[in-house]
């Protein structure tokens, strides 16, 4: 009987391993197909891609690319894969195999995107070290950053600044080779008329011999040298300042501050005037307000409450000066009165905090302004920017004009929340909550939106 169990147990072992060698031998055939169908996918898209290239070249020869520059880049160039919010086609092309799952998961994000709070773009630490370290690189390239102030009429802190925040200045690499990068985007990113444009534009750089394709290189989004621009932006603002005949914003320091000053001059920057200023509101504020179609002079400001944070009132020379209201956290957080100086910044990166940052820290450095605000960040709902959206969705079909339909809260958005706000009989806060989603979600999906 020992000897019969003994038979039985070694039969259902060998049993079991053959089950398991199965199992191992079905998944590693499945995993085997799916890497044939991920190459054969691919291997369709790079031909579909090598074609878009090509037909490429009536307009980069229009745009005066020679037919050697245009080769030596394009010709065999692959598709970075790895570059974030890639729009993967599907199917390949016409006729060509479907998009695979195991890609189509690959390219989801990992999780769903939230919106970052304004504060975390301010905490007093990093402020502190740009600060400190833009006053030294001012000390440093005093002689070069006057010249720059004094033919482009903008603070040189305001350059330092832009310098320190693009690239904490020359210490951030850009590790991406900006042909593929622009490229790929062109080719099958979210904005491919304007990276179409762009590709053609850096082969111009490269047929005039600012820059050779090794030392042109990029963040992921194609901005490049030590304060980001795109190849447009060079085209219209890149200056040789260094006089070497060359503008290099990748190599030449003085090249790219100068561009840069160039750049907020060429789009209306005023010398005579602030960047913008922190101020206190009165009590029961209307942050509808805010916005530069709400514009103002500071004296009408004035008449409303609005105060300047450090006491007493506005300078008199500023009374007359148009201005607008920015609340980047709507009434959970600081407020400032900005200039068109602010909106020129916002060309340069389309965001409020970030012109908000600039000018700050451009603050601290030229004048040791404190790193925080008197105003203080309130706790904020980080809510999921697919939500915000179709928020922004449904806020647009009511008729609101919230700006670009981005799941991000700018002040467009923020006005439209406060005007809804009003309507539900919500705190006015002009920033999103679940409270304002959650009610307009829920009446659009009661109204079959």
């Amino acid at each position: 009987m020992g000897r019969s169990l003994s038979i039985a147990i070694l039969v259902s072992a060998a049993i079991a391993l053959m089950l398991l060698l199965g199992a191992a031998t079905a998944m590693a055939a499945e995993a085997a197909a799916t890497n044939d169908e991920v190459a054969a996918y691919k291997r369709a898209v790079e031909k579909r891609f090598a074609e878009w290239l090509q037909a490429l070249w009536p307009d980069a020869q229009a745009a005066g690319v020679s037919r050697a520059i245009f080769d030596a880049n394009l010709k065999g160039l692959k598709l970075n894969w790895s570059l974030p919010n890639l729009i993967l086609p599907n199917p390949a092309g016409p006729g060509g195999p479907p998009l695979p799952q195991a890609l189509a998961e690959a390219a989801k994000p990992k999780h769903q995107p939230e919106f970052d709070a304004p504060e975390s773009y301010f905490k007093a630490p990093n402020l502190t070290a740009l600060a400190s370290q833009g006053r030294a690189k001012l000390a440093e390239w005093r002689p070069t950053l006057d010249a720059i102030e004094k033919r482009y009429g903008l603070p040189a802190s305001i350059v330092v600044a832009i310098w320190g925040r693009e690239t904490g200045f020359g210490q951030i690499d850009a590790p991406y080779d900006a042909i593929s990068v622009i490229a790929s985007q062109g080719f099958m990113g979210r904005r491919p008329d304007d990276f179409r444009k762009q590709l053609i534009v850096a082969l111009k750089i490269l047929e005039e011999g600012h820059a050779t394709r090794a030392q042109m290189k990029s963040s992921w989004a194609g901005a490049m040298g030590y304060t980001q621009f795109m190849p447009t932006d060079f085209e219209n603002y890149a200056v040789d300042f260094d006089g070497d005949g060359r503008r290099d914003i990748w190599g030449s320091i003085a090249d790219a501050l100068a561009s840069t000053g160039n750049s907020l001059h060429t789009q209306g920057w005023d010398g005579a005037k602030p960047w913008g200023t922190e101020v206190r509101l009165p009590k029961d504020f209307d942050c509808t307000l805010q916005g530069p179609d709400k514009a103002r002079t500071v004296a009408e400001w004035a008449k409303l409450g609005v105060a300047p944070v450090a006491g007493g009132a506005f300078a008199a020379e500023r009374l007359a000066d148009p201005s607008f209201l920015v609340l980047p956290a709507g009434l959970k957080g600081p407020a400032f009165i900005a200039t068109n100086n602010f909106a020129v910044l916002k060309l340069y990166n389309n965001s409020d905090v970030y012109a908000i940052f600039v000018g700050h820290v451009a603050d601290m450095i030229a004048r040791n302004a404190p790193a925080g605000f008197v105003g203080a960040w309130q706790p904020v709902e980080r809510l999921p920017r697919d939500r915000i959206q179709r928020f922004q969705e449904v806020l647009v079909a009511q008729g609101h004009d919230v700006g670009k339909v981005d799941g991000l809260a700018g002040f467009k958005t923020r006005q439209a929340i406060g005007l809804t706000e009003k309507k539900l009989g919500l705190p006015l806060s002009c920033y999103p909550s679940s409270a304002v989603v959650d009610a307009v979600l829920k009446e659009a999906s009661a109204a079959g939106q």
